[in-house]
C-alpha cells in the first residue's frame, strides 16, 4: 500500500497551525485501516457447499435441453434421421411425453411404426403442454402406426410374473393384465414365476386387428421328502438283516396289471401265442363268401411288435355257374404287426392256391389249381380277457400276382380280379 504525503490544497495559501499529536494519530488510523483492509482482502472466504444431487440434476437438465434443441433444429431443417437421434438421446436422459410424441411422428415418417406406436400413445395421453397443431400431428401419426400394428390384450393368472415377447422382456412392473402393440407375424409370449410351470402361448398377429391372449401358470409338484437314514444299533457291526427282507406289513412289489382279472401280472420278455377261429374270404373265384377256418402262431418280443405265421382254408358256399363249379383256397400268411393298446396293424405276405372243381355231370377236364403269391395288410383289435386268454377280430386284404379265369369251351365263366378280402374272429392262448 502506498501513502501519498500530505500536500496543502492550491487555494490554501494561509499557513495554519496543526498540532503534531493529532497529525500522528491520524496517520496511525490511516495505516491501521489500510492493513485491516489488506488482511480482509487477502483472507479467502469459504463457499457454501452445493448438494451433489442438485449438481447431477442440473447436468441432466442441461444435456436434455441440448438434445432437444438439436432435435428441433434438425427437424426444422428437414433432417428427420438426425432429429430422431437427438430426441432419442434426450429420452435416454429423461422421459418427456412431448419429446416422445415428436420422436414417434419422425419414426412413422421413417417407416418404423413398430417403434412409434407406444411413444405416440404416451404423448396423446400425457403431453398436456403440446400445442393443438402438434397434438393433431400425434393423432394422425398414431392412426398410421396403429393400422400397421396389432393391439394385444394380455391377461396373466398371477401378478409379479416375468413376461417376455419373443425373448424380449415386457411388463417390468409385474402387472397381471396389460396391453401392447405387436408387429404382424408369429410371436411367443412366455410368463415365468418361481414355483410354477412356464405359461407359453404362440399366436399370429395381423395388421390392424385386436386380440386377447391368456397365460395360466400351474404350480409345480411339491418335491418329495428326503429319504430316511438307516440307524445302526452297533457302529462297529451294522445290522443289515432288515434290508434283506421287506417288512412284514409291506406287500410284495407287483408288476403292472394287464387287464382282465384283478391281481394278474404282466409277463416280461419274449411271449408267444396260439390262436384259431372261423374265417370268411371273398374273391375265391367269385365275390360270394368262402367260409373256413384259420390257425395261427406268433412271437411277441415286446409290447409293440409281433411276428406271426397263419394257415387258413375256405370253401365257397354257393359255388359258381349256378353251383355247378365249386372253388376253395388254402394258403399261408406271414405277418409283421405293430401294437398300440388294443389296436394292431400288420403287413402280410401270402402264399397259397385256388382250386377249381366242376360237377362231373356238366364238365369234363382237369381240376385247375392256381398258385397265388401276394402282399397285403390287416387291421384289427385285440382284448385280453385274462392273462392267458384273449379275443381278437380283424379284416385283411391281399393283392395277388394274378386273377382267376375259368373258360368252358369258348366261354369265360369266371374272370375274378387278383384280390382276396378276408375277415376273421379268433380266440388265443398266450404263454
Amino acid at each position: 500500500m502506498r501513502f501519498v504525503p500530505y500536500a496543502p490544497l492550491a487555494f490554501d495559501r494561509q499557513p495554519r497551525y496543526r498540532a503534531p499529536r493529532m497529525r500522528s494519530l491520524g496517520v496511525a488510523l490511516v495505516v491501521l485501516l489500510g492493513l485491516t483492509a489488506t488482511a480482509l482482502a487477502d483472507e479467502p472466504r469459504e463457499a457454501s457447499p452445493v448438494p451433489p444431487d442438485a449438481l447431477e440434476d442440473a447436468a441432466k437438465k442441461a444435456r436434455f435441453t441440448s438434445y432437444v434443441i438439436d432435435g428441433d433444429r434438425a427437424r426444422a431443417a428437414g433432417r428427420a434421421t438426425a432429429a430422431a437421434r437427438a430426441y432419442a438421446a434426450a429420452l435416454d436422459v429423461r422421459h418427456d411425453p412431448l419429446i416422445a410424441g415428436r420422436l414417434g411422428v419422425l419414426l412413422v415418417q421413417l417407416g418404423k411404426p413398430v417403434d412409434a406406436a407406444d411413444l405416440l400413445l404416451d404423448a396423446i395421453q400425457r403431453a398436456t403442454n403440446a400445442t393443438a397443431e402438434e397434438r393433431q400431428g400425434f393423432l394422425k401419426a398414431y392412426d398410421a402406426a396403429r393400422a400397421e400394428m396389432t393391439w394385444v390384450d394380455v391377461t396373466i393368472s398371477h401378478a409379479g410374473t416375468k413376461l417376455t415377447l419373443d425373448g424380449e422382456p415386457r411388463n417390468r412392473d409385474g402387472f397381471s393384465a396389460l396391453s401392447m402393440f405387436v408387429a404382424p407375424g408369429e410371436h411367443e409370449l412366455r410368463a415365468r414365476l418361481d414355483g410354477y410351470e412356464d405359461a407359453v402361448e404362440t399366436f399370429t398377429a395381423r395388421k390392424g386387428q385386436e386380440m386377447r391372449v391368456t397365460l395360466t401358470l400351474r404350480a409345480l409338484p411339491e418335491p418329495l421328502p428326503p429319504p430316511l437314514k438307516l440307524r445302526r444299533e452297533n457302529p462297529r457291526r451294522p445290522d443289515l438283516s432288515s434290508l434283506d427282507e421287506p417288512p412284514e406289513d409291506e406287500p410284495p412289489s407287483r408288476e403292472p396289471i394287464v387287464g382282465g382279472v384283478t391281481g394278474e401280472q404282466k409277463k416280461a420278455g419274449l411271449r408267444g401265442s396260439v390262436s384259431g377261429g372261423p374265417i370268411v374270404v371273398f374273391g375265391v373265384a367269385s365275390w360270394s363268401p368262402a367260409v373256413g377256418a384259420m390257425i395261427a402262431g406268433s412271437l411277441r418280443p415286446n409290447d409293440y411288435v409281433s411276428l406271426g405265421l397263419e394257415a387258413r382254408a375256405a370253401w365257397l358256399t354257393s359255388g359258381v355257374e349256378g353251383g355247378q363249379i365249386n372253388a376253395m383256397t388254402v394258403g399261408g400268411l406271414a405277418s409283421v404287426c405293430g401294437h398300440w393298446r388294443w389296436l394292431f396293424g400288420c403287413a402280410l405276405g401270402h402264399v397259397g392256391l385256388i382250386r377249381i372243381q366242376g360237377a362231373a355231370t356238366s364238365y369234363k377236364g382237369e381240376h385247375p389249381e392256381f398258385v397265388k403269391l401276394g402282399i397285403g395288410g390287416r387291421i384289427g383289435a385285440k382284448f385280453n380277457l385274462t392273462q392267458s386268454f384273449s379275443m381278437q377280430a380283424s379284416v385283411d386284404a391281399v393283392a395277388l400276382d394274378s386273377g382267376t379265369k375259368i373258360i368252358a369251351g369258348q366261354t369265360a365263366i369266371v374272370d375274378q380280379p387278383p384280390v382276396l378280402v378276408g375277415a376273421q374272429v379268433a380266440g388265443g392262448w398266450e404263454f
